[in-house]
Formats: structure tokens, C-alpha cells, sequence
């Protein structure tokens, strides 16, 4: 694998009129295959951990996707050698770190005999190598079993106060088209179901908007500080065959928690039977439009972050979109952001401190030429115009992982961390026209000059 280590960060615009801007740890990565940036994860003794998808590698990994690990130093400098995992998992969807820094990878996994997909999970030491105090050899496989194929999708994970594992994403039910919100609860202990989470270490979440192709989908999780757990995804309403933005909130024992959205909520697109622990929203004008939440994020006065995209507009022109309420699910405010030359896309969030006084969202745009984006804003959602000198009211940063004016694309950014300093760590992949055929990755540390600090490094008990 080839490294390219660029230690002067590149910025569309003018740095010094901005009070942040790209960071000198700058890191991208290409080889004979494509890869895929996946998140660059905070460890507690300041070292960072790069995760990314890597392919099948003869003689390490024979599996579909293969999981690389790079550790990196706070001065980027990398520590020990690549590692490339072997998890037995189809593609890699999502990453986080736990109060002891090791490293938990999630993505689909064959299942045996007659079930399809099921959640793969797999734990790291620290240092990258194998935690076989986790389900025994270091990994284990969740399937639900509910119908049809029984494929069972992991999209998001994240860890609570006891470094317990939940992973979030969709199990198939036995009608056709029909997908729950699925969510399941490892022990930190030893990796085994949690059943004093809904009896059994497993739940699920049902939306079901039209009269059939129910699909539920989860696509992002946080938990509160009091354990309960918050769900961001999507949910299809085949009456109008349109996606519509869906959370839910479940108490710390795997049931729906009924203060949240309790009888009803404002922006619901008249979906007014949907409470109760659940709810659904709209970002911009109600009208039949498709939106989806791709990120999720929640302060510590329970006050909830999503982020995602939007069409809005005109149904055809796509948008970034980012909301927040408080922790019974009523919607305070929201933004939309076009991106750069247009379509922009939200992949994350993350509140700057423990009031949310800043809300960090961290996406792309693109096509023709593609960026990527990250972009701050006030506890209120307003654009915070002291942060950058891209994007609405120069709220944002606006760079590439190539050179030139903008790549190829497409970009797909990845997830976003916090570091101890509140540094925003990105995690993207990107092409160049100079090499169309492969995706390479990019990890970028953004400086912190002007915002506030972490009240809590690892967020969920961690933070």
C-alpha cells in the first residue's frame, strides 16, 4: 500500500480570514484496489486510529472486505505496521472506540444455512490486535431471524457509560418489502446478548408508514447519558413511494420510551399515530419529497442532533439538512445547506460540548467537480460565521483529498469524532480523474481555535 503523507493542509479560500482551518494532520492512502475511509477514531492517551475498508489481500484476508487498522500519533506519525483483519464480514459500515480505546468494527456477515445477513461485530484491543475476551475470539454474529431471507443489515454502533456494545441498522419481517428498525446490546464483558435489554440483547422498531414495502431502516445511534438510546433513519411511505426521517427513543431496558414524541409531535407530516417513543419528520416544506437521517448525536441535557439530506425544494435538488430537539423529541430548529456547486450531504454530527453551544456536521458535494464539507453552527442552528470560509455565511471548510480545484468524485465522507482538544477528526473517500478506477481514503484532523472544549472526552461514559 501506498502512503502519502501531506503535512501542509489544503484549503479552498483564504485560511487566515478563517478561525479554523485544515489541520497539518492530513494523511491520504491508495493502493492496488479501492478503499473506503470509514471514521479516524480518538483514543483516551491522545493516539488516533484509522479505520477503513480494505480489499480482499491475499495471504491476510480472503473475505469480501477486510478491515485495515492504522494507528497514528497526534503529530501523525504511524506507530506499527498496517494491520489487515480478516472479520468474515461482507463490507464494513461503521466503527467507534470505548473507555479502554479499543476499537469496535461492525458490518453484515453471512449467516449459516437458510439465513442471509446477519450483524457482524467485532472488538479490537487498543493496539489493533485481536480481543478475544469478546465473544471468544474476538468477534460474533447477531441474527434476528424474523422472515423472509432474514437478512439482517448492521448500520451504526456506539457504546454506553459501561462500554457496552449497540449496534443499530434493519432486520428483514416475514412480509415481503417489510424491514424493522433492529437494534442489539453486547455485554463489554464478554461480547455475549445483554438480556436485561429486551429480554434477549435484541429489539425492534417498526415505523410502517404505507400498506406495504414497509421498509424501516436505522442508520445512526447515540445513547444519552442515562443509558437510554436515540435512532436516527428512514422510513418508506409507499402510499407516495417518498423516504421520510424517522427517530426513536428507547429506555435502558430495550422498550420505547413513551416521553418521547408522548401523543404527538410538531413537523410530522401528519403522521400523527406515530408517538409514543417514536416520531416522524421533515426537513424544509412539507411536501412529498424524500429526506433521511445519516447521522445522530446527543448533548448532555439529552438535546438531539441529526444530520442528513434533504429534495425538498423541488424534489429533484438535493441538500444538506441538519436538526436538533430536545431529549422528548421536539424540534427546535433546523438548516439546509446546498453545498458547494450544489447536492450537498451531511454524513454526521457531533455537539461541540456537553450544552451543544456548537454543533459540528461533517458531509459532501458534488458532482462536477466533488468536495467534501464540514461546517459549523450556533446552538440555535444558525450558521456560525466565525468558522470557516466555504459554505453558507462562511460557516464551513470546503476541501479535497486530490489537487487541482476538486476531485473527480464521487466523495463519500465518512463518520466524525471529537478529539480531547474538540478537534473535528474526518474520515473520507474520494476519486481522482488521474486514477478513476479506485477509490482512495483521507483522513483530516481540522483545528479547534475558536470553539469549546469536551466537558467529556468520550461521550456515552466514554466522553
Amino acid at each position: 500500500m501506498r502512503l502519502t503523507l501531506v503535512l501542509a493542509a489544503l484549503l479552498l479560500g483564504t485560511a487566515a480570514q478563517a478561525a479554523e482551518q485544515l489541520d497539518p494532520f492530513r494523511i491520504t492512502g491508495t493502493g492496488l484496489n479501492s478503499f473506503k475511509a470509514i471514521a479516524l477514531l480518538p483514543q483516551p492517551n491522545g493516539n488516533l486510529v484509522e479505520i477503513f475498508e480494505f480489499p480482499t489481500q491475499s495471504g491476510s484476508c480472503g473475505d469480501p472486505a477486510c478491515i485495515g487498522i492504522r494507528r497514528w500519533t497526534t503529530n501523525a506519525t504511524q506507530i506499527d505496521s498496517l494491520r489487515v483483519k480478516a472479520a468474515a464480514l461482507q463490507s464494513v459500515k461503521a466503527a467507534t472506540v470505548d473507555s479502554r480505546g479499543r476499537i469496535i468494527v461492525i458490518g453484515p456477515t453471512q449467516g449459516a444455512g437458510a439465513d442471509g445477513s446477519d450483524f457482524g461485530v467485532v472488538r479490537f484491543k487498543a493496539d489493533g490486535s485481536d480481543d478475544t475476551s469478546f465473544a471468544g475470539d474476538g468477534g460474533t454474529a447477531i441474527n434476528f431471524g424474523l422472515g423472509q431471507g432474514n437478512n439482517d443489515y448492521p448500520l451504526a454502533v456506539t457504546v454506553d457509560r459501561d462500554d457496552n456494545v449497540i449496534v443499530a441498522g434493519s432486520a428483514q419481517r416475514s412480509a415481503a418489502g417489510d424491514t424493522d428498525f433492529a437494534v442489539v446490546r453486547l455485554r463489554a464483558a464478554d461480547g455475549g446478548l445483554d438480556t436485561t435489554f429486551s429480554g434477549d440483547g435484541k429489539t425492534t422498531v417498526f415505523f410502517d408508514l404505507g400498506p406495504n414495502t414497509r421498509i424501516d431502516q436505522a442508520n445512526a445511534v447515540a445513547v444519552r447519558n442515562d443509558g437510554k438510546i436515540v435512532l436516527g433513519g428512514i422510513a418508506l411511505d409507499s402510499t407516495i413511494s417518498r423516504l421520510r426521517p424517522v427517530l426513536a427513543q428507547l429506555n435502558v431496558d430495550g422498550s420505547l420510551d413513551a416521553t418521547f414524541c408522548a401523543s404527538s409531535c410538531s413537523f410530522n407530516a401528519g403522521y400523527n399515530s406515530i408517538n409514543n417513543g417514536r416520531r416522524v419528520y421533515y426537513f424544509g416544506q412539507q411536501t412529498a419529497h424524500a429526506d433521511e437521517i445519516l447521522g445522530i448525536d446527543v448533548a448532555a441535557n439529552n438535546d438531539i442532533a441529526i444530520a442528513g439530506n434533504t429534495y425538498s425544494d423541488d424534489g429533484a435538488t438535493r441538500q444538506a439538512a441538519i436538526a436538533r430537539f430536545d431529549g422528548s423529541g421536539v424540534q427546535q430548529s433546523e438548516r439546509l445547506e446546498p453545498g458547494l456547486n450544489g447536492n450537498g450531504r451531511y454524513t454526521d454530527v457531533r455537539f461541540a460540548d456537553g450544552a451543544g453551544t456548537r454543533v459540528i456536521a461533517v458531509g459532501d458535494s458534488g458532482p462536477g467537480p466533488n468536495y467534501f464539507i464540514a461546517q459549523a453552527f450556533t446552538g440555535s442552528m444558525g450558521f456560525d460565521s466565525t468558522y470557516g470560509n466555504c459554505l453558507s455565511s462562511n460557516s464551513g471548510l470546503c476541501f479535497i483529498g486530490g489537487s487541482g480545484l476538486g476531485d473527480d468524485g464521487p466523495n463519500n465522507a465518512g463518520q466524525l469524532f471529537l478529539d480531547a482538544r474538540g478537534r473535528p477528526l474526518f474520515a473520507g473517500s474520494f476519486v481522482i480523474s488521474s486514477d478513476p478506477g479506485r477509490s482512495h481514503t483521507l483522513i483530516q484532523r481540522i483545528t479547534n481555535n475558536s470553539g469549546p472544549l469536551p466537558d467529556r472526552i468520550f461521550r456515552n461514559g466514554l466522553q
